[in-house]
């Protein structure tokens, strides 16, 4: 039997070669659902007993897992492109590393501990990576897949008034059928945009408007994350009966 692709055969090299990717894909899906962090969101206050909180890291694998928690400190770019540096001194983890058994959850402790006198949010990715360590075990594939979990952890000032601020500075046609939208936050608290309401109007007809639900905004925009006194340059999926020459958007919290 044989197999064709846009009527060219396949060899049996590439039948190989589909196997290996369907192995691949499979072992990366079961990877993904042996292993668990939650919660990948959450806040921290920059002092006080809001300052802790816990991650549960579960293992569904019939093997032990082997994990390290590291804390980077992220800012963005106003195209929403993510850096990192390692931010070892803002936090305290315990444990910092772990073996997990078959089957179990470990609970692990993150404390914020960096500057308590912050007077903007700060964000910061909370790895559990996974490390490859030999145990041993007769069992252990020779396709080796590690899979690493980026929470999201955003550290608010204790004290202060915190809030953002977003305004829609400009929209733009841009590639491909989207829109181009530039916003603002002039405010002091990170905003995820996709737990926003969006109201679209026309500026020529402001009777014609159509407001758009969390979810729907979250399936809209590309770029989901705003850090304070910032701006953000996003796609957005053409919104059928407007044009974004014509168009205004306000942001709802």
């Amino acid at each position: 039997m044989s197999l064709t692709i846009n009527n060219t055969p396949v060899t049996k090299i590439t039948y190989f070669h589909l196997i290996i990717l369907f192995v691949l894909s499979a072992s990366s899906i079961n990877a993904c659902f042996a292993q668990r962090v939650e919660p990948m969101v959450f806040e921290l206050a920059s002092s006080g007993n809001k300052s802790t909180t816990n991650l549960r890291i579960n293992n569904n694998k019939s093997t032990p897992l082997t994990v390290e928690i590291e804390p980077s400190r992220i800012s963005l770019d106003e195209q929403g492109n993510e850096t990192r540096t390692l931010a070892e001194d803002d936090f305290l983890i315990y444990p910092p590393q772990t073996i997990i058994q078959p089957g179990k959850t470990q609970v692990v402790k993150v404390k914020y501990v960096g500057d308590p006198t912050i007077e903007t949010s700060q964000a910061y990715r909370v790895s559990v990576k996974q490390v490859p360590v030999d145990l041993g075990l007769e069992e252990a594939s020779s396709v080796g897949l590690l899979i690493n979990f980026n929470t999201l952890a955003n550290v608010i000032p204790a004290k202060a008034k915190t809030k953002a601020v977003l305004d829609v500075e400009s929209i733009s046609k841009g590639d491909e059928g989207n829109w181009v939208v530039k916003i603002n936050n002039t405010g002091n608290l990170y905003t995820r945009l996709s737990q926003t309401k969006w109201t679209i109007s026309n500026t020529n007809d402001p009777s014609k408007n159509k407001t758009f639900k969390k979810e729907e905004v979250n399936e809209m925009i590309e770029k989901k994350l705003i850090l304070p006194n910032s701006s953000l340059t996003t796609k957005v999926k053409a919104i059928d009966g407007f044009s974004p020459e014509t168009s205004s958007i306000i942001i709802a919290q």
